[in-house]
């Protein structure tokens, strides 16, 4: 038994090999297309696959606009059991307080049914792999023999670092499901602009908007070139919902310059990022350094 157990939530998007290498426990999140209600723990467990959102996406009303809803309690109850299966003391990582109730919800089960156990919930202050790459550093180190409070204290000194970066081709699912945020004055970008947002203390913000499919591949291959230059941990995670080749570009980039055997990790979204991002997108999460310029 090791000393610590780490929890996070279906909005992670992290492979399954790597919940199984690190034996993270998942609170699956749910997703819902009017009456219609589907789980998702990661980008390669859900039961709705992310080729059946998209084409519900085209079909969608104002009735059964896709939505999402944190766990019922009982849910986070049983994630925390299993934990605590695993290890004396949990922390549980969860998307960010700002977008999502479940923080507060997790502080409540952990006080109300496990009141002797040694169970902390820390919020991510971000979304999707930026709230995976934080859950993957902790269980690193977790496997790693480290306590509760080292872990604890790696999380806080790195969280201020995490970059969490999308772009988004349509605004207006993230308006509809009323996180814009202050990616709200990019709204009104002109036709074949491509506008990307980043997380700043837990809420979404405009970065840049490019003119065309060419200025964004330019602009992402950029800023991966200087990621690579100021990544403070092992990893930076690429994940896309139908914008294959920019991605797989950014992807090419980050492997071609990578002198420092940095892991670069690549994948499709799970339909948890579909649904504020709409059916083509981009999220780029790593922990270092970042300044808007990178983006030319």
């Amino acid at each position: 038994m090791q000393k610590v157990a780490i929890v996070t939530d279906g909005v992670c998007d992290l492979p399954q090999t790597m919940v199984n290498e690190y034996d993270l426990s998942i609170v699956p999140y749910r997703l819902f297309f009017g009456e219609e209600t589907y789980r998702v723990w990661h980008n390669e467990k859900s039961t709705i696959s992310l080729e059946e959102f998209c084409a519900k996406l085209r079909t969608v009303t104002k009735k059964n606009f896709p939505r999402t809803s944190l766990p019922p309690p009982g849910e986070i109850a049983m994630a925390f059991e299993e934990a605590l299966q695993k290890a004396d003391s949990v922390i549980a990582i969860f998307l960010s307080a700002a977008m999502s109730g479940i923080i507060q919800t997790a502080i409540t089960v952990a006080r109300m049914k496990f009141p002797e156990k040694d169970i902390t919930v820390f919020d991510s202050k971000h979304t999707m792999v930026g709230t995976g790459i934080q859950a993957l550093e902790a269980a690193k180190m977790a496997k790693a023999g480290k306590n509760k409070e080292e872990i604890l204290e790696r999380l806080r000194s790195l969280n201020s670092q995490v970059r969490t970066i999308f772009v988004m081709n349509d605004l207006r699912y993230l308006y509809k499901s009323g996180r814009i945020g202050g990616a709200k004055r990019l709204m009104g970008a002109a036709f074949n602009v491509i506008p990307t947002v980043h997380f700043q203390e837990g809420t979404i913000n405009s970065l840049k908007a490019f003119r065309g499919e060419s200025g964004l591949e330019a602009g992402m291959t950029a800023l991966c070139t200087q990621i690579l230059d100021h990544c403070e941990t092992n990893d930076i995670f690429i994940t896309h919902i139908n914008h294959e080749k920019v991605a797989q570009k950014m992807f090419e980039v980050l492997k071609e310059k990578n002198k420092n055997g940095v892991n670069i990790h690549f994948s499709e979204a799970s339909p948890i990022m579909g649904v504020y991002t709409g059916p083509k997108a981009i999220c780029i999460s790593y922990i270092g350094d970042f300044d808007k310029k990178w983006l030319g």
